[in-house]
């Protein structure tokens, strides 16, 4: 038995031994050296009635690595001059400067602290609700930025923004000329040969498609085990994460990410060499050097091996690649339900199994120090609790050190928003967040919400009380 062919069966134990816990019905997942798919996997069902198990052309909603292609375009439009990263988001979209500076500066929101999420930016368009049938259109995007908030400083931390990507994607439409979609498919998703890639399924790859599911989450007496999850299409911010693919096209653009020696764009190499390197080095870098941020890609560190990595989440679909770009080496795991908190860590595991031979350690990442709970004031008792958004994702809030905060239920459970702490606003019911994703932004709580509970909204999610 080679080397290799023991490195691939150490990755094949691993996720047999790591699935079960996973919270998934079933996973795809692949290997990917240099050129080539090395080894390709299926584990679990891609639907409960079926049976089916998924395989490498099993196609899965990617999500949020649909920002890794929109971050490539915009490199592509700078190198033909036609923008530059540094250029205010005012310049390619004048109504922006109509946007609310309640924590930051339109004129600080430049295309390249977009990519990075380090904007300042809203998480999310004003009025957009995760729960909703569907997401806003690209003319109601528009006529909502007088609604819209630059929240916190630019460079002051990083914060996560859907909308930052969904506004590239209109800088794209009108620099180049060209609809979103239909310019990405012309300048990176064709050329780079990705047959099962697409902004919206087709009749031939439909078959092929995973059943997503809406993962069950502890405590929620109205749902004891998995259901389907509604399929919601991103319409104006679809440039964030609208993307379908599977496991054999995201290793073409695993391979494509090795290229940084390649020379001139030119067919496959879609963007030339040197300006993959720079979409690959870091722009911002945490203070203790174990992680930082990329144009578009996250990067972290595990001893002496730097990998890179972008996941990707909606409902019904958890997915994530990360790779290394001196061994040529990468990853892909895409599982057909969400909200999952194992996804990431599985990929990181699997890589680290094949250049290693073990899954290497666990990362614990804490944005924040959270202090200890301490006794609540009778004032805030009503906002304590146990609540969870749709589809799925709980939140523990209680009192510590003098503040309100959020926290994820259990030993690392998943969360969108946690740890944060609530800051008083001077209104009733309303918080100022500090912290992670929802930084600078409202959670406003109210007695009886959308579907007559008790809860908050915070950047596009309600969240509802349970106890």
């Amino acid at each position: 038995m080679t080397n290799t062919a023991s490195r691939i069966n150490a990755v094949e134990e691993m996720l047999v031994q790591r699935f079960e816990s996973l919270g998934s019905p079933g996973l795809a997942a692949g290997i990917v050296q240099g050129d080539e798919l090395i080894w390709s996997g299926g584990f679990g069902v891609s639907n409960l009635e079926t049976g089916e198990t998924p395989n490498s052309r099993t196609i899965s909603r990617v999500a949020s690595i649909t920002k890794t292609f929109t971050a490539t375009a915009i490199l592509q439009l700078r190198d033909e001059g036609k923008l530059a990263l540094d250029d205010p988001l005012t310049t390619h979209i004048p109504e922006f400067a109509q946007v609310q500076e309640s924590g930051g500066l339109v004129e600080d929101v430049t295309l390249r602290r977009m990519l990075t999420h380090y904007s300042g930016l809203s998480s999310e368009t004003a009025g957009l609700s995760w729960a909703a049938d569907e997401f806003p259109s690209r003319e109601q995007i528009l006529y909502a930025l007088p609604d819209t908030e630059v929240v916190i400083p630019a460079d002051s931390q990083w914060k996560y923004s859907n909308l930052a990507f969904g506004l590239l994607g209109e800088v794209i439409s009108r620099v180049s000329g060209t609809e979103y979609a239909e310019y990405m498919h012309g300048n990176v998703i064709d050329p780079v040969g990705l047959k099962s890639t697409v902004f919206d399924l087709t009749d031939e790859l439909r078959p092929d498609f995973y059943t997503g599911y809406d993962s069950v989450v502890p405590g929620d007496e109205t749902r004891d085990e998995e259901r389907v999850a509604a399929y919601r299409h991103l319409n104006g911010v679809q440039s964030c994460g609208q993307l379908h693919s599977n496991v054999e096209d995201l290793a073409k653009w695993l391979s494509f990410q090795f290229r940084e020696d390649g020379g001139a764009r030119d067919g496959a190499q879609v963007l030339k060499g040197r300006s993959l390197h720079e979409m690959h080095r870091p722009q911002y870098i945490e203070p203790d050097w174990s992680s930082g941020q990329c144009l578009s890609w996250r990067v972290f560190r595990v001893e002496d091996r730097v990998y890179h990595n972008h996941g990707g989440g909606i409902h019904g679909f958890g997915s994530l690649m990360a790779y290394n770009i001196p061994t040529k080496t990468g990853v892909i795991i895409l599982a057909n339900a969400w909200p999952l908190v194992g996804v990431e860590p599985l990929a990181r595991h699997a890589i680290e199994t094949f250049l290693t031979g073990k899954p290497g350690p666990d990362m614990v990442v804490q944005p924040i120090e959270v202090p200890e709970p301490s006794p609540t004031p009778d004032e805030l008792a009503e906002f304590t609790g146990y609540y969870i958004a749709e589809p799925g994702i709980p939140a523990n809030i209680d009192y510590r050190d003098g503040h309100l905060w959020m926290t994820a239920p259990g030993d690392g459970g998943y969360s969108i928003h946690a740890p944060a702490q609530f800051e008083a606003s001077g209104t009733d019911g309303t918080f100022i967040m500090r912290g992670h994703r929802g930084s600078g932004e409202k959670a406003v709580f109210t007695s009886s919400g959308h579907d007559g509970s008790p809860g908050f909204t915070l950047g596009g999610w309600w969240y509802r009380k349970v106890r």
